[in-house]
């Protein structure tokens, strides 16, 4: 099973499930597929003014992790191709820590892409179709297990926090982002909570939004 191949897919599903009119218009699905496909490949081997919600603090969260592969969503997302570096930067703030298994991680961003997607409810029949066709080619019954699993497991923040070990909190965070279109009061919700929970100051969040072209979080 290769769940970091599922990441890919799991991106783009909801690129396109979620109808990302930025990522379509401005050919940053092509550039999204390139840029995961050769991060993949590698890892395998080794806004507006003011926030959703108010200001606060907390301790940030560990900064190791798959910069490219962000940084790739960062700039599909945006239409920009300057966020990839922005994002990477940010994600290379603090000082690394040895990562878990590509798998292990791999495993948390595609459970936070999928909770994001459900927080405000369940994901509707279009967009799970237009999800599972994505994903779907090529994937073994072990991978399409596992995404499975995930749409059915309970939406809790606190739980994804828990199984996320330290060095990969901010990019469980921005698979979470990425999943969505931050409009509705119970996806600000879900993101501050896994953001408290994780651990990531207030400002690496908004930075996060920004490079993702996804309003502020916190004002």
């Amino acid at each position: 099973m290769s769940l970091m191949n599922m990441v890919t897919k799991v991106a783009i599903g909801f690129a396109l499930a979620k109808g990302m009119q930025k990522v379509q218009q401005s050919g940053g699905l092509g550039k999204m597929m390139d840029g995961l496909k050769g991060q993949m490949a590698s890892a395998g081997g080794s806004g507006g003014s003011g926030g959703l919600l108010g200001s606060g603090g907390a301790a940030a969260g560990g900064l190791g992790g798959i910069t490219g592969m962000l940084g790739g969503l960062a700039a599909a997302r945006s239409g920009n191709d300057g966020a990839a570096g922005s994002l990477a930067d940010l994600l290379s703030q603090d000082n690394p820590v040895e990562e878990p298994e590509p798998e292990q991680s791999a495993g948390l961003m595609i459970r936070a892409m999928i909770m994001a997607a459900r927080c405000d409810g369940e994901i509707d029949d279009t967009e799970k179709q237009t999800l599972m066709a994505t994903i779907g080619e090529d994937a073994t019954p072990e991978e399409m297990a596992f995404v499975r699993d995930a749409m059915s497991e309970p939406v809790s923040a606190q739980a994804l926090a828990q199984d996320t070990p330290e060095g990969v909190e901010t990019q469980v965070y921005s698979m979470a982002v990425m999943a969505i279109e931050p409009d509705h009061p119970a996806e600000a919700k879900f993101l501050h909570e896994l953001a408290t929970a994780l651990g990531i100051r207030h400002a690496t969040v908004n930075e996060i939004h920004e490079s993702f072209g996804v309003p502020p979080l916190y004002s």
